[in-house]
């Protein structure tokens, strides 16, 4: 019969090398924190007290990382990777932990947001210039208004004052009529880019 001490010291030695090399994880303190607006996904945050990065999912309002700290070790939670087309701070990064701290971190989260917009054509004046020439356009309670070129058969730039957040939906319309005109909206449904703003809306408008 074959002795089990050699395998019991063996079996010794490797753990004692495992805790002498950060193998062992004596804490009992779960690092996590909260996350507001986070729409994206993409973004990677890293415990650069130990090394651990965790992947957050879009539309997360809470992360916690794996690795349990001991009371007193230090961590310094940080973005490292941005989620696409938003950006992500801290309000806090560097502590130590204790049963206070290690819940703490707050990431709050903004999404690229750009203008939308486009060009009127065919909308002139008739007559003598009046308001009711122009034409009142609608992207949800958002509101742009075109009036007529002093150049007649002049295309006309129109901008909404909001700025939309980047591959959100849009549906541009007609709110008010010009008096001598009929306009519609050319493609008015759609996504915004995922960066940059959008410009390329075509309203065209006819004679009645």
């Amino acid at each position: 019969m074959k002795s089990m001490y050699p395998r019991a010291g063996v079996a010794l030695l490797l753990a004692a090398t495992l805790s002498a090399c950060g193998g062992g994880n004596d804490g009992n303190l779960l690092l996590y924190g909260q996350i507001s607006n986070l729409t994206k996904s993409g973004m990677v945050l890293i415990n650069r007290g130990n090394g651990e990065k965790l992947t957050v999912p879009s539309g997360a309002t809470t992360f916690q990382f794996t690795r349990l700290l001991s009371a007193d070790e230090q961590f310094n939670v940080d973005v490292e990777t941005q989620p696409t087309g938003a950006k992500c701070e801290l309000t806090q990064n560097t502590n130590k932990a204790n049963a206070f701290t290690v819940s703490q971190t707050i990431i709050s989260c903004t999404t690229f947001q750009y203008a939308l917009g486009g060009t009127v054509k065919g909308l002139e004046e008739d007559g003598v210039a009046s308001t009711n020439d122009g034409v009142t356009l609608a992207n949800g309670p958002d509101t742009a208004y075109a009036a007529p070129s002093a150049t007649p058969g002049a295309d006309v730039p129109f901008a909404f004052a909001n700025l939309v957040g980047n591959e959100s939906p849009y549906g541009v319309t007609v709110l008010t009529q010009p008096a001598n005109r009929t306009c519609t909206v050319v493609d008015g449904v759609g996504k915004m880019p995922l960066a940059g703003d959008y410009r390329n809306l075509v309203v065209n408008c006819v004679k009645k």
